[in-house]
This record gives C-alpha cells, sequence and structure tokens, in this order.
C-alpha cells in the first residue's frame, strides 16, 4: 500500500503523544471550560468563516495547474480512487488527532500553564507553528502559491481552533479540525471531478 511507512509513523506519533492524557497531563484542556451565547456563536462564526475562505481560495486561487498538483494528495487520491477511501480516511482522523495533540494540547499546555504566557501569546505561538508545520507542502509540490494557501489558511486555522480548545476543550478541537480540512479537501476532489467531467463533455 502507498504511503504504509508514513501512516505507521503517524500512528505510533499519536499512540505516543496520547499516553500522558491516561495521566491527566493538561486535564484542564480536556472538558469545556466556557459554555455562553458569546462563546457559540464564535463557535459557529468562526467555522463558518473558515469554510467560507476554503470555498473562495477553491474557486478563485485553484487553477487547473493546481488541481492536478493536488489530486496528488493523499486524501483527495484516496476520494477520486474509491478502493483506498477507507484507509486513507481513518488516517486523515488520526491525523487530525496527532496535530491537536501536538499544536494545541502540548504547545497551548506548555505556554499557558507551564510558562505562564497570556492566552492571546499561546494561541498566536501556537497558529504559527502550525502555519509553519504545513512548510511540508513545499516539499510534496514545489507551488509557491499552494505554499502560500497552506501557510496563511492554517493560520487563520490555528488561531480558531487555539479559541476552541481554551473554550471547548481538546475533543472539541479535534472535531473541528476534521470537519474544516475534510470540507476544503471534498471541495477540492469535487471540483476537480466537475472539471474532468467538463473536459469529457
Amino acid at each position: 500500500m502507498r504511503n504504509i511507512k508514513k501512516y505507521i509513523i503517524i500512528s505510533i506519533t499519536t499512540l505516543l503523544l496520547s499516553i500522558p492524557l491516561f495521566f491527566r497531563v493538561f486535564i484542564e484542556y480536556l472538558s469545556i471550560n466556557i459554555i455562553n451565547l458569546a462563546s457559540i456563536l464564535i463557535l459557529f462564526l468562526g467555522i463558518s468563516f473558515l469554510l467560507l475562505i476554503g470555498v473562495l481560495i477553491e474557486i478563485y486561487v485553484y487553477d487547473n495547474h493546481l488541481f492536478d498538483l493536488v489530486k496528488k494528495h493523499d486524501v483527495i487520491d484516496a476520494l477520486l480512487n474509491k478502493n483506498r477511501r477507507g484507509i486513507v480516511l481513518i488516517f486523515f482522523s488520526i491525523t487530525m488527532i496527532m496535530e491537536e495533540l501536538i499544536f494545541r494540547y502540548y504547545s497551548i499546555g506548555i505556554l499557558n500553564s507551564l510558562l505562564d504566557l497570556d492566552y492571546i501569546y499561546t494561541i498566536l505561538i501556537s497558529s504559527v507553528a502550525f502555519s509553519l508545520y504545513h512548510i511540508h507542502v513545499w516539499f510534496s509540490f514545489k507551488n509557491l502559491r499552494l505554499l502560500m494557501i497552506n501557510l496563511i489558511y492554517p493560520f487563520l486555522m490555528g488561531l480558531y481552533l487555539g479559541y476552541i480548545f481554551l473554550s471547548y476543550g481538546y475533543f472539541s478541537c479535534i472535531i473541528a479540525h476534521y470537519v474544516i480540512a475534510f470540507s476544503m479537501h471534498y471541495n477540492l476532489y469535487r471540483r476537480y471531478n466537475n472539471n474532468k467531467f467538463k473536459k469529457k463533455i
């Protein structure tokens, strides 16, 4: 199977990063801390804003060349090739868990609980780190426009997920991250499929 080494590394990393959860490390970040009308409004407005930005990027920034590049992405490739969907979507979920452990649970936990930084700084630092983590896109696709999308959009997502993490806890953060990231990939897959269909007509 393609990318088996990558999937094994992601699984082992996620398993190792999960161990402290069972020892109740940063336990305060596992449950809902704030629930009021303002936080609910931010929750829904934030996810709506990010989904809208994702659609606008897909419509106005992606051209045929970028579509041809991103069809090689694991998730989009799995959506295009039905026989790989199940396994890749499982690892996509595991990747969301791993990223939330690294960039929210540990980053914000260490910066806030151990270093006693203000919440705004912890969210900003973790968002910058989350954005820079996506620099791997350059090594996969060697495209500057794709790199810029994958630096700016994750930064905005990191700000939102940081707020969700501090307000609604780690598990809510995983769900929000999954919904946003999968929607972005699914929209690209759908658009690529539509373009392919139009070319055949």
